[in-house]
């Protein structure tokens, strides 16, 4: 039965599905640019402090509802920074929801009592998308790789960083550094890309595949939770909706005894949480009174979110097949990602971008790289990729860079979690936004500039050209004979990576 499991596992993901010809018919109808400003304004976050700031911020200034989903929550210092607001959020009656990935629930999440404390509340509800379960085995390579938050029906942060120390706070060892977007609705609700993103969320919390852990007690008002739900180990619930109306809990959700009993057994972890919480407000002053959103913002003309699909199962090239529609009429095209590794479908889009534009890929170095799969990938596939006709950057940085972004010209910037590899493009959940504006545009391209100073350029004739800032590092035998290794191990399993 478990050699059935681990070949299902593997092969299966040999079958990629082609790109959806529907689809690209509606691509030809959605119109992603604009002439005029519309009704959102944009920050670009790429500091790893700032980007934990400003989920404090938005945290702080909850007056209903919060919505967190991330691929990666764990409870070291930042995350539970994170856990510590939502908590102080939900003491003060907001809807706390929180969706969370499987495999890295059971991995880090599972022996948490301050992550226990917070399902616990009665406005509380958690999330886990495909868990690790008896039931789930032959869908364990379809992973919910979303990042974002949504505040009360005016604001949300997308992008690529998940929500632990690597990518959070004002640590400078063992980190990545990565990109968010945060997006404020000034249309008073009607913002095209807040709306769209909460109709995603709505979608994927109510798929069969996303097990609910709730405080709430379940009458015929709350249709939160399924009957048979059982908040010790999460039910699969047929409706999920928030068990609000118009913002405001629902008076009839008495808080029962098992819910007291539960509120009482973790007492100790809210008390502590209480606390941290407090040394937040000290360490950053205006989490609770910031105000300042118009200033520290821009304005986008047009935001679209890009997403793969919701469901726990082979997905549709959807992400991809967008960036190739707009990189259509594009002069110039960069492409930021940790790491590339393609299939056929994914090459011909390589070359089909190159073949009218110059196309830059900005990668990590197999130096400097965090992901030994997908540095690995690059040793093996590095004539390929240059034969595309792109120009590759090896990117040494101090840090390993963790960013996706997509460049086309001077106006319109992809940003999100989707990473140039065939996990992303094919198995996971993904979402992406396409934001027009100049202004954005260039400032990413600033950061792409000096990224490129501290790569080495490799062209596909075999030159290769050092920038200013590069700085040279030899791996050291022990590397070396590691990717040797597994230069041989991953052929196999590369669209496993």
């Amino acid at each position: 039965f478990l050699l059935i499991v681990v070949l299902v596992n593997v092969f299966a993901p040999l079958y990629c599905r082609k790109p959806d010809e529907k689809f690209a018919e509606m691509l030809k109808q959605t119109e992603f640019t604009s002439d005029t400003p519309g009704g959102e304004r944009i920050r670009c976050i790429d500091d790893n402090e700032e980007a934990l700031l400003w989920r404090l911020r938005m945290i702080g200034a909850a007056k209903k509802s919060i919505v967190l989903a991330t691929f990666d929550l764990r409870a070291d210092e930042s995350g539970t920074d994170l856990l510590a607001a939502l908590n102080h959020a939900a003491e003060k009656g907001v809807e706390i929801k929180l969706l969370i990935d499987g495999i890295y629930q059971q991995l880090f999440l599972n022996g948490s009592k301050e992550f226990q404390a917070l399902a616990a509340r009665e406005n509380g509800e958690v999330g886990v998308y495909n868990p690790v379960s008896p039931v789930g085995l032959f869908k364990l390579n379809y992973r919910m790789h979303d990042k974002y938050v949504i505040v009360d029906d005016k604001m949300y942060l997308l992008g690529g960083r998940n929500s632990n120390d690597i990518f959070l706070g004002d640590y400078t060892t063992d980190i990545n550094v990565d990109r968010d977007i945060l997006v404020c609705d000034t249309a008073n609700g009607k913002g095209e890309s807040l709306q769209d993103l909460e109709a995603y969320f709505q979608q994927i919390w109510n798929e069969d595949c996303v097990k609910i852990k709730s405080g709430r007690k379940k009458n015929n008002s709350d249709i939160s939770v399924s009957e048979e739900a059982d908040d010790s180990e999460g039910a699969e619930s047929n409706s999920k909706n928030s068990n609000i109306v118009n913002g405001i809990p629902n008076a009839e959700n008495e808080i029962t005894d098992e819910t007291q009993e539960k509120l009482s057994k973790y007492e100790k972890q809210y008390q502590s949480l209480e606390m941290r919480y407090a040394s937040l407000k000290e360490k950053y002053t205006d989490i609770e009174d910031y105000s300042s959103w118009q200033e520290d913002t821009i304005p986008a003309n047009k935001i679209t979110l890009v997403n793969n699909g919701t469901h726990a199962g082979p997905k549709t090239p959807l992400v991809l097949q967008t960036i190739r529609y707009l990189a259509q009429n594009a002069d110039n095209v960069t492409i930021q990602t940790p790491y590339v590794i393609c299939n056929g479908y994914m090459y011909d889009t390589l070359n089909e971008i190159a073949s009218h534009a110059r196309l830059k890929i900005i990668l990590n170095a197999v130096e400097k790289g965090s992901n030994p799969w997908g540095c690995t990938d690059y040793l093996n596939q590095k004539k390929k990729i240059l034969n595309t006709g792109a120009d590759v950057y090896e990117l040494m940085n101090e840090v390993p860079v963790h960013t996706k972004a997509v460049l086309l010209d001077d106006r319109l910037s992809v940003v999100g979690s989707y990473n140039l590899d065939m996990r992303s493009t094919y198995l996971d959940t993904e979402l992406m936004l396409v934001i027009d504006s100049k202004e954005l545009n260039q400032q990413i391209q600033s950061t792409e500039s000096t990224y490129i100073e501290k790569s080495k350029e490799v062209l596909s004739n075999g030159q290769e050209t050092e920038g200013g800032q590069y700085e040279t590092k030899v791996l050291n035998w022990q590397k070396k004979l590691f990717y040797g290794v597994l230069r041989i191990i991953i052929r196999p399993l590369r669209q496993l990576l």
